[in-house]
């Protein structure tokens, strides 16, 4: 498992948290959400992508989470 961290530019709520279940979701600034959990792989990513947009939800930042450097926002 790969853990991965989803950066978005809305705010966080609760219909958005509800969304993606397999994530924790908390607001990190005004008008930003953090989406952290464990995936699979690659495929599994791109599942949620695609979810991303298919609700039309843009994205500032997805990256992976190396052991031991989770909660480092940039």
């Amino acid at each position: 498992m790969v853990t991965y961290e989803i950066v978005l530019p809305h705010a966080r709520s609760d219909r958005l948290a509800a969304a993606f279940p397999e994530f924790e979701c908390a607001g990190l600034a005004r008008e930003r959400t953090v989406l952290v959990g464990e995936l699979h792989d690659q495929a599994e990513l791109h599942s949620v992508l695609a979810r991303l947009a298919d609700l039309g939800l843009e994205l500032d930042q997805v990256r992976r989470i190396d052991p031991g450097s989770r909660g480092a926002h940039p």
